[in-house]
């Protein structure tokens, strides 16, 4: 089967179905409405992008692309539009967990839990659970993770594999070694290495 870029090339495939193909994530006009109206406002340097998304960029080689900078805002919105939808609202996470809103709002306060402002709501990444409960031991190391991190430098710290964290001959995310871990203090101290240093080197 032709890739996806191949048949929107060939006009088989419109630019909304090639992005909701290529992505896994369910985007519709007005989210690229949203987009279009984003890029015409500019910042003094002429792209706007995190300082991450710059970095990463010039890390490449790819910053003076504008077509390459405009993918990266664009993925980042996408990914950025899938964790809102998929993430828990205060009452969800409390059903999850099988406490109150008030017992979550404590959590949330104490930084044994972690969320972000959408609008109005606050809401809750869905890596800090599993479909029954909550991550095993993780109230041990996110109140180090800042309140200030971008929602997605906190979902991909959690699901991303990190060197530092090896099972089984090979690198696995922090929710896989929390939950395959017994929860012994080195266990605990070696994922919150992990937190620590991503939370410094986005400072």
């Amino acid at each position: 089967m032709r890739s996806a870029e191949d048949r929107y090339r060939h006009g088989d495939l419109d630019f909304e179905a090639a992005v909701r193909e290529v992505t896994g994530v369910d985007v519709d006009r007005e989210f690229f409405a949203r987009i279009v109206r984003g890029l015409a406002v500019k910042d003094p340097a002429g792209l706007t992008l995190s300082e991450h998304d710059v970095a990463l960029l010039t890390e490449s080689g790819l910053v003076t692309d504008s077509a390459a900078a405009t993918a990266a805002r664009v993925d980042r919105d996408i990914r950025m539009q899938d964790l809102v939808h998929s993430s828990l609202s205060v009452a969800d996470a409390a059903a999850r967990l099988g406490v109150s809103t008030a017992r979550i709002r404590q959590r949330l306060a104490d930084g044994t839990l972690w969320a972000f402002t959408s609008g109005h709501n606050r809401l809750l990444p869905p890596a800090q659970f599993t479909a029954t409960g909550g991550v095993p031991h993780l109230e041990k190391v996110m109140p180090l993770a800042a309140k200030d991190l971008h929602p997605l430098t906190v979902q991909a710290l959690l699901t991303e594999p990190q060197p530092s964290l090896v099972m089984e001959g090979r690198p696995v995310s922090i929710v896989a070694w929390l939950t395959g871990s017994a929860g012994t203090a080195q266990e605990i101290e070696q994922v919150a290495d992990v937190i620590t240093t991503a939370v410094w080197e986005s400072a």
